[in-house]
C-alpha cells in the first residue's frame, strides 16, 4: 500500500485500543498537553466561523446549481464542497478525544502506568495527515474558484451573488491555513513521541516499508499593516484624495439652478385654535361625552376644518360613536367613557 492510499482511505480500519504497562510515563504529559491545546483550537470561534461559512457555501452552490452547471468554475465549487463534507465526516476531534482518554491520569518520569500502543498513535498520525491534505485540497479549490469567478466579476456578471461567493471562499481559504498549521504542529510534536510508545508485534497498524513524513510544512501567515499597504500601493491613496471628474454643460447648468434657491426662512407652524380650545379633561362624565358627540357631529358637517376632530377620518369618528353607544346599551358607562377618552386622545 502506497503512502498516498493510506491517508486518503476514508474507511480506514482503526486498530484496537490496547494499553500496556510501561515504566516511564513522563512523556505522556507532553502528549496530553499537545492534544488538549489542539482540541481547544478546534472549539475556538474561528473554527465555528469555518463551519458556518462552509454551510453558507453549500447553500450558495445549491441555489445556483442550475444556472452555473455548465461553467468550469462551478465544478471547482462542487469539488470544494465535497472536500468540506469529507472533512466534516473525518471527525478528527473524536479520535483525539478517545486517544487522550487512554492516557494515564498521573504522568511522571518515576511513575509507571498503562499507555496505549504505538499502533493507536500511528492511526492518529495518519488521520492528521488526512486532515492536513484535505485542507491543502480545499485551498487549491478555493484558488481555482476565485480565479474563475473573479474574471466573471470583472465583467459585471452576477455582481451580488459572486461578491458573496468570493467572500465566503476567501474566508474558508484563510481559516483553512490556520487549521492546517495547527494540524501540522500537532503532527510534528506527536511524531517525536512515537518511539516512546510500546509496541505489540501481532498488532501492527502500518504496512511494511511504509515511511511517514518526517515533518509537515507550516504555512507562513503574513498580514500587512495599514502603513505597509499604503507604501505598497500608493496609487490608491492618490485616487481617493484627488478623484478625476469631468464636468459637462449639463452639470454646470444643474449646479447653477441649484445655487439660486433664495433665502432660507425659518417658519413655525402656528397652533390651531382647536388645540388650545379643547382639553381632554372636559370629557369627565357620560353627559359631557354625549354633548361633545352632538357638537362635533354638527361641526364636522358644517365646518370640518375648524372642528376638534378634523384629523380623524369619517369611519374613525363613526367607530368611536358606535363603540360608545354599544357600551352604554350594555350599561358599562365607565368603560364607555374610558374607551372614548383614550380614542380621542390618540387621534387628536
Amino acid at each position: 500500500m502506497s503512502n498516498l492510499c493510506l491517508w486518503n482511505e476514508f474507511e480506514l480500519k482503526k486498530p484496537p485500543l490496547v494499553t500496556i504497562q510501561v515504566e516511564d510515563t513522563g512523556f505522556a504529559k507532553h502528549v496530553f498537553v499537545d492534544i488538549n491545546r489542539y482540541l481547544q483550537h478546534q472549539t475556538a470561534p474561528v473554527a465555528l466561523e469555518f463551519n458556518q461559512t462552509a454551510a453558507l457555501l453549500g447553500r450558495l452552490m445549491a441555489r445556483r446549481k442550475s444556472s452555473f452547471r455548465t461553467m468550469p468554475g462551478f465544478a471547482s465549487v462542487c469539488k470544494l464542497n465535497e472536500a468540506l463534507c469529507r472533512l466534516l465526516r473525518l471527525d478528527l476531534p473524536r479520535d483525539l478525544e478517545h486517544f487522550r482518554g487512554a492516557l494515564p491520569d498521573v504522568c511522571d518520569d518515576e511513575l509507571s502506568g498503562e499507555m496505549p500502543t504505538r499502533s493507536s498513535l500511528e492511526y492518529i498520525l495518519v488521520r492528521l495527515l488526512s486532515f492536513y491534505h484535505l485542507h491543502e485540497r480545499i485551498r487549491q479549490c478555493c484558488v481555482r474558484t476565485a480565479r474563475y469567478f473573479g474574471q466573471m466579476l470583472s465583467n459585471n456578471f452576477f455582481m451580488e451573488f459572486l461578491t458573496v461567493l468570493l467572500a465566503a471562499i476567501a474566508k474558508i481559504n484563510n481559516i483553512s491555513k490556520i487549521q492546517a498549521n495547527n494540524c501540522a504542529k500537532l503532527y510534528n510534536k506527536l511524531l517525536k513521541q512515537r518511539c516512546n510508545f510500546p509496541t505489540v508485534e501481532k498488532h501492527k497498524f502500518l504496512p511494511e516499508n511504509y515511511e511517514m513524513p518526517t515533518q509537515l510544512l507550516v504555512i507562513k501567515l503574513t498580514e500587512q499593516t495599514p502603513s505597509e499597504a499604503k507604501e505598497t500601493n500608493p496609487a490608491t491613496v492618490t485616487l481617493n484624495t484627488q478623484p478625476s471628474t469631468v464636468v459637462t454643460k449639463m452639470d454646470r447648468a444643474m449646479k447653477k439652478a441649484k445655487a439660486d434657491v433664495g433665502t432660507v426662512v425659518a417658519r413655525q407652524n402656528p397652533k390651531s385654535s382647536t388645540e388650545t380650545a379643547f382639553h381632554l379633561d372636559s370629557l369627565a362624565t357620560v353627559d359631557d361625552v354625549k354633548r361633545f358627540i352632538v357638537r362635533e357631529s354638527k361641526a364636522r358637517q358644517q365646518t370640518p376644518k375648524n372642528c376638534v376632530t378634523n384629523s380623524m377620518q369619517n369611519h374613525e369618528w363613526l367607530s368611536a360613536k358606535t363603540i360608545f353607544e354599544q357600551k352604554l346599551k350594555a350599561k358599562e358607562e365607565a368603560k364607555a367613557l374610558n374607551i372614548f377618552r383614550k380614542f380621542i386622545a390618540n387621534k387628536i
